[in-house]
């Protein structure tokens, strides 16, 4: 099978941009300068926050120009803009790493966040033996090593939501605390409560809002409420009226509807009516998934692939939980694969190889492969419908 090799390839290409970028940036794909620079970013942000310097992460420009200080010796060539857009909570859970250092933080976070993923997929799944498989097939992925050499945050983000959701029908509430905590990155949440709606989870749903305020509180009690009080004007404002670096820089860099649509020449007020389509979308799709008959594995799929669609922005790293929804489907399917499943699932294999979308034409079709996904398992239920109706009794006339 063709798509098979191809996937091997991009696989070997993905943590050969890994390798290259630790010992010759730029050398193999992409120059990501050094790796962890993402990681520069979380580890910076919380250091600055622990000394009492949080006013240095709320200025892109001088925090920018810290972090080309403060790792100089680490990076290849200056950063051009990294500026802290989280919440504030995240640094609460960014706080265990604050004292290892930042190489040891580094690989800490990303050792940890892995095995967390790994025992998410493979814990409550319907086939054990497959589920490794799958485990390990999402973290030898183009996606997972591109993950690793930015230092991001995504199988945190994939873990989460696999782990919350298979938790769901015999430990709720510590379901929802888990979906909860994805509140640090929020436009990977946006349809956590359409699938606890849907499944009629409302101890969930209260529970995955006690631990996202949990976080808030925390933040408060620890680094103060200045912080919030910059953030979230700063958030609202970016909805409405992004920064120009920041688009510049991060958001036009990503696979999501936005950036590939104004990437394709559509103006930018049009891309965010297409975005804004994109999460409602999203959030249909999740709720038709979590309301029938499919099995959880392929709820859980949907939803993976529609988190991501409906996200106003993603990088490469996010196709993370692409590479998990593709391959929870593929193990739901096994006995019934096609042809034409595995080239799908091969070219959202190679989304973060396709990247980024400013350079690779073909990349500004991540979002079409996502919505095929989705139109996939989804279109399971046109045949289980039909099965149904074709199973009741029939009224025969003689």
């Amino acid at each position: 099978m063709t798509a098979l090799p191809a996937a091997l390839v991009g696989t070997l290409y993905g943590w050969a941009v890994l390798a290259s970028t630790v010992f010759h940036p730029g050398w193999i794909g992409p120059n990501h300068i050094a790796p962890g620079t993402d990681w520069m970013v979380f580890y910076g942000s919380v250091t600055s926050a622990v000394q009492g310097s949080l006013s240095l992460i709320m200025n892109g420009d001088d925090f920018t120009a810290f972090l080309n200080r403060s790792f100089q010796d680490w990076l290849s060539a200056p950063i051009e803009f990294r500026p802290w857009f989280y919440p504030p909570s995240f640094l609460v859970l960014l706080l265990p790493f604050a004292p290892l250092g930042f190489a040891a933080s580094y690989v800490a976070f990303q050792i940890l966040t892995a095995a967390f993923l790994a025992t998410a997929l493979i814990k409550g799944a319907s086939s054990p033996v497959l589920s490794r498989y799958v485990a390990a097939g999402v973290l030898i992925s183009p996606a997972a090593a591109i993950n690793i050499v930015d230092g991001q945050c995504a199988f945190l983000v994939a873990a989460l939501l696999i782990a919350g959701v298979r938790l769901l029908p015999l430990q709720p509430i510590l379901g929802g605390i888990l979906l909860g905590l994805l509140s640090f990155k929020p436009q990977f949440c946006l349809l956590v409560p359409v699938a606890l709606v849907a499944l009629r989870q409302y101890k969930a749903l209260l529970a995955a809002a006690g631990s996202a305020l949990a976080l808030v509180v925390l933040s408060v009690i620890i680094f103060g409420l200045d912080v919030w009080l910059w953030w979230i004007p700063q958030a609202i404002n970016n909805f409405i009226e992004p920064d120009a670096k920041w688009l510049s820089y991060g958001r036009i860099w990503g696979h999501s509807v936005w950036a590939c649509a104004v990437l394709a020449g559509i103006p930018p007020r049009l891309a965010s009516v297409l975005q804004i389509a994109a999460i409602a979308g999203g959030m249909v799709v999740a709720y038709l998934a979590f309301r029938s008959t499919l099995s959880r594995d392929k709820q859980l799929a949907v939803l993976l692939a529609a988190t991501v669609l409906a996200a106003p922005h993603s990088g490469a790293y996010d196709a993370t939980l692409l590479a998990a929804a593709v391959g929870l489907w593929l193990a739901a399917n096994i006995k019934t694969w096609r042809l034409l499943d595995w080239f799908l699932a091969l070219g959202i294999w190679m989304v973060p190889i396709l990247s980024p979308p400013t350079h690779v034409v073909a990349g500004r079709f991540s979002p079409l492969l996502i919505v095929a996904l989705i139109g996939f398992i989804l279109h399971e239920l046109r045949g289980t419908s039909q099965s149904s109706t074709d199973s009741r009794p029939q009224l025969v006339i003689p």
